[in-house]
């Protein structure tokens, strides 16, 4: 589209035509537009790449989680309730922005599958053992269809025309190279639960 755009910028230049400030008003928004669509895209394959490294410490997975369901909350339709637990403290060994994006995919997931003109709830459960830990974020959206179920965790698939569809698979990368395990659980028109299992 860029390059259809300029040859064709180009041609109402050679013949002079009158308009031809309009047109190029309207092709350099659109170039604009393209280009940070590019930059978008890149970043998006440049972190993917980048997934097996980072900087691994001990970090406060509750406070990952309080931060991340913090950036969903002034969703007016939605609530996000964090479920009661006896566990107190959750340190983990991950590195602190890449396991903070894994959860800010999950809970972006949920809100994209609320339809906005219905109540949505999302929770967010914690279950632990004495060495390992259990995420669940379990949304009442759209649910996943059978048929995609299998493709969720693939690079570049998606059902959002604005997407770059590398969300979950990232999610599921960072997950791994802590030692975890990612999963979902779905019925269709009802919801879906996201597990995310780490080792403390």
């Amino acid at each position: 589209p860029m390059k259809l755009s300029l040859q064709h910028l180009v041609k109402a230049k050679n013949e002079g035509q009158t308009n031809w400030e309009q047109l190029f008003e309207k092709f350099a928004a659109t170039l604009i537009d393209q280009i940070n669509t590019l930059s978008n895209i890149a970043t998006e394959f440049s972190n993917f790449a980048k997934m097996p490294t980072g900087n691994l410490e001990e970090v406060d997975l509750r406070k990952i989680i309080d931060d991340a369901a913090n950036l969903f909350s002034s969703y007016p339709n939605i609530e996000i309730r964090q479920e009661p637990d006896s566990l107190g403290e959750i340190f983990v060994k991950a590195d602190k922005e890449q396991l903070s994006r894994v959860f800010i995919n999950l809970l972006k997931n949920s809100v994209q599958a609320i339809s906005r003109n219905q109540p949505g709830n999302i929770s967010i459960a914690i279950h632990g053992s004495s060495n390992q830990v259990t995420v669940i974020v379990e949304d009442n959206g759209a649910g996943i269809p059978e048929e995609i179920q299998s493709k969720l965790f693939s690079p570049n698939f998606t059902t959002k025309s604005g997407g770059m569809g590398l969300g979950l698979s990232i999610s599921k990368g960072i997950v791994a190279t802590l030692g975890g395990n990612i999963w979902f659980d779905t019925v269709p028109q009802q919801g879906t639960k996201f597990f995310v299992q780490l080792p403390l």
